[in-house]
């Protein structure tokens, strides 16, 4: 059974995963060797950083280009959710592109700030995207310049955000607000 925490809501596993590589409070002095712990404590990875249980979600075409959402574990946390775009005719094996979204002042949407994928963008993220980056998708606009564009909601954005009712009273009426 996993342990809940209370701000941590659906990454509370995160805990587990994070104490089976090394103890979480190791108790330390200050000075060099104490911030040299640190460090190590703060460097938290869960071995060779690949990421499990991939799954090919849906395929669609739109706009010339063939996508894919794909997901995958990283050990904790909810799953993380990606798209793969391509050019529609692409013959062979082309360049690829890990596009990143920005911050941005908010963690609802992650790829989408950046991405077209098989449904139309909201308002909020067309919003943002004019504001951010000139009005465009600029993973699908590489994509139909002939590379294969990999984009995916990093961590706490998009699929992987903590979700509202897992939030601090003080945050979510902060969030409802906006």
């Amino acid at each position: 059974m996993t342990t809940v925490y209370q701000h941590l809501g659906v990454f509370s596993d995160w805990v587990a995963a994070a104490r089976r590589i090394r103890p979480l409070y190791p108790p330390a002095p200050p000075g060099p060797e104490t911030q040299q712990r640190i460090r190590e404590v703060l460097g938290f990875s869960l071995g060779e950083e690949q990421p499990s249980d991939v799954r090919m979600e849906r395929r669609w075409e739109r706009d010339g280009l063939v996508g894919e959402e794909v997901s995958w574990s990283v050990g904790y946390g909810p799953r993380t959710r990606a798209w793969v775009l391509k050019p529609a005719d692409a013959p062979g094996p082309l360049p690829a592109v890990l596009a990143l979204h920005d911050h941005g002042g908010f963690k609802f949407y992650g790829k989408e700030k950046i991405a077209d994928g098989p449904e139309d963008p909201q308002p909020v993220v067309i919003s943002h995207r004019e504001r951010a980056y000139g009005g465009r998708a600029f993973a699908n606009a590489l994509a139909q310049e002939g590379f294969v564009v990999l984009v995916h909601d990093t961590f706490l954005w998009g699929s992987r955000r903590f979700p509202l009712e897992t939030m601090p009273e003080r945050e979510r009426q902060i969030a409802e607000s906006a």
